[in-house]
C-alpha cells in the first residue's frame, strides 16, 4: 500500500478515526480526572564512604575507595530498602496504633502475622531509592495521596536508614566490648597468677628483683676460695717435703742437717752448747779422769744438755708435722668450701632460670592484658560512637504539585494511541468495503488499462 492510498483510506473514514481520538482522549480525561492525586516526597542523603575512621583516624586509598564505592552504594540502597528499615519507620511514627490501620490490617490479612510486619510491607511498596550516578547522594521517594504523610514518611525512612547503619555499626562493636571485658578480667587474673608465682619463687629462694649481682658475687667468692686453695695445696705440697725429708734424715740419723733444723736459733744454740760442754767434757777427761766429780758433773750436763736438745728436735718435728696437718685439714675444708660455693652456684643459676621463666611468663601475660585492654578500650569507644558518616542533605518538604496523574502527558499519549487505534479502524474498515480510490486500483486490481481521467470539477 503506497501512502498516498493510505491517505485517501483515512480521508474516507475519517469519521471513524476521528471518533476514536475523541473516544480515547475523552477516556485519557476522565481516568486522569478520577485517578488519586498522589505525591512524591524526596529526601536526599549523603553517604561518606572515605570518611576517615573516627578512633585511628585512618582512611583508604583512592584506589580502594573507587572499587568499593559501587558495591558500597547498593549496599546502601539495599538497607535503605530492608524490613528491618521499614519496622524502624513503623515503631518510629507508632503507625500500629492508630485505629484505622488495625481495621485495614484486620481486613486484608484477617489477623495473619504482625501488623509491624504488614505495614512495614506496605510501607516499602511505596518506597523507591535512587543512587546517583557520580555522586555519593542517595535519593529516597515517598509516593502517597497526602503530601504531608509521603514528606512525613520519606523523612522517617532517612532518620530510620542513618539509625540503622548506626546501629549496625554499634551493635557489633558492644557485642565485642562485652567479649573483651570477660576476656580482660581473665587476663587480669593470669597476670596476678603469675605474679604470684614468681613472688612465691622468689621468697622461696631468698631473690628479688633488684639481687641482680647476687651471682656476680657468688662466682668472685668461688674465685676467692679457689685462689686460697691453691696457696694452702701448694703449702700442703711443702709440709708434705718436709715430712719426707724428715723421715729419710732420721732413718740417716741426719735430723740436725734439715733445713728447718738449722734455721732453728734456739736449736743451734743448744747444739753450740752441746759442743761446748763435750770439749769440756773431753778435757777433765784427760785431766782428772772419768771417776772424777767434776768429769761426772760435766758429763751429766752434757748428757742434759743433749736430751734438752732432742726433746727440742722432736718439737721442731712435731711442728712440722702438726702444720702439715693444719695444712691437710685447711686445705680439704676449702676444698669442700670450694665444691659447696659450686653447687651454690648452680642452685643460683638454676633458681635463676626459673626466675627467668617466670618473669617472662609474667610479661607475657602483662602484654597479653596490655594489647586486650588497648583493644578493649577502642572497642568501648567504638560502642559509645554516636555519629554516622551518613547525613540528610535535604529533608522531605510535602509537595505542591501531584506527581501523578499526568494529565497532558496521559492525553498526548492517548491522542498518538487514538490515531494508531482510529488508523487500525479504518483499515478495518477498508478491508470490509473495498472501493477503487486511484488509477492504480483500477490497474492492479481489475487488469485493466486506463485510458484516461477525469479530473474532480470544483463547483463554480
Amino acid at each position: 500500500m503506497r501512502f498516498n492510498q493510505l491517505l485517501l483510506i483515512l480521508r474516507a473514514h475519517k469519521n471513524i478515526l476521528l471518533l476514536t481520538v475523541a473516544i480515547t482522549l475523552l477516556i485519557a480525561l476522565t481516568v486522569s480526572l478520577f485517578l488519586p492525586k498522589r505525591y512524591i516526597a524526596t529526601v536526599s542523603v549523603v553517604t561518606d564512604s572515605k570518611n576517615a575512621d573516627p578512633l585511628t583516624g585512618l582512611t583508604l586509598s583512592s584506589q580502594v575507595i573507587s572499587q568499593l564505592i559501587p558495591g558500597y552504594m547498593a549496599t546502601q540502597v539495599d538497607i535503605i530498602s530492608s524490613h528491618a528499615v521499614a519496622l524502624r519507620v513503623v515503631d518510629q511514627l507508632h503507625l500500629t496504633d492508630i485505629a484505622q490501620v488495625k481495621e485495614q490490617y484486620i481486613e486484608a490479612t484477617n489477623e495473619e502475622g504482625t501488623i509491624r510486619d504488614w505495614l512495614a510491607d506496605a510501607l516499602l511498596k511505596s518506597l523507591d531509592v535512587k543512587p546517583s550516578r557520580e555522586s555519593s547522594i542517595i535519593h529516597i521517594n515517598y509516593t502517597s495521596e497526602e503530601p504531608q504523610f509521603a514528606a512525613t514518611l520519606a523523612n522517617a525512612f532517612g532518620d530510620a536508614y542513618i539509625q540503622t547503619v548506626l546501629d549496625l555499626k554499634v551493635e557489633p562493636a558492644k557485642r565485642q566490648n562485652e567479649w573483651f571485658e570477660g576476656q580482660t578480667l581473665n587476663l587480669r587474673k593470669d597476670v596476678q597468677a603469675a605474679q604470684e608465682k614468681l613472688s612465691t619463687a622468689q621468697r622461696e629462694h631468698g631473690i628479688v628483683a633488684a639481687d641482680s649481682q647476687r651471682l656476680d658475687l657468688e662466682s668472685a667468692r668461688l674465685a676467692e676460695i679457689s685462689s686460697q686453695l691453691v696457696v694452702v695445696q701448694a703449702q700442703v705440697y711443702d709440709s708434705q717435703t718436709r715430712l719426707r725429708q724428715m723421715a729419710q734424715a732420721t732413718v740417716k740419723k741426719h735430723l740436725q742437717e734439715l733445713p728447718d733444723l738449722l734455721g732453728n736459733t734456739l736449736l743451734q744454740s743448744m747444739k753450740s752448747d752441746v759442743v761446748k760442754a763435750g770439749a769440756k767434757l773431753a778435757e777433765l777427761s784427760e785431766r782428772y779422769g772419768k771417776k772424777h766429780p767434776q768429769y761426772q758433773s760435766a758429763a751429766a750436763e752434757l748428757a742434759s744438755l743433749r736430751t734438752k736438745m732432742e726433746v727440742e728436735i722432736n718439737n721442731a718435728i712435731g711442728s712440722v708435722r702438726q702444720a702439715a696437718e693444719i695444712d691437710q685439714h685447711r686445705a680439704q675444708e676449702l676444698q669442700k668450701a670450694m665444691e659447696n660455693q659450686k653447687q651454690r652456684i648452680f642452685n643460683l643459676k638454676q633458681q635463676r632460670d626459673v626466675l627467668d621463666v617466670l618473669t617472662k611468663e609474667v610479661e607475657n601475660a602483662q602484654n597479653a592484658y596490655d594489647a586486650a585492654s588497648q583493644r578493649a578500650g577502642q572497642v568501648h569507644l567504638e560502642s559509645q560512637i554516636d555519629q554516622s558518616n551518613i547525613a540528610v542533605l535535604n529533608p522531605a518538604v510535602p509537595p505542591l504539585k501531584p506527581a501523578s496523574p499526568k494529565t497532558r502527558l496521559n492525553l498526548l499519549l492517548s491522542l498518538f494511541l487514538g490515531t494508531f487505534l482510529g488508523t487500525g479502524f479504518a483499515l478495518l474498515a477498508e478491508l470490509f468495503d473495498r472501493r477503487l480510490r486511484t488509477t492504480e486500483d483500477i490497474s492492479e486490481g481489475l487488469g485493466l488499462v486506463v485510458l484516461g481521467e477525469i479530473p474532480v470539477m470544483s463547483n463554480p
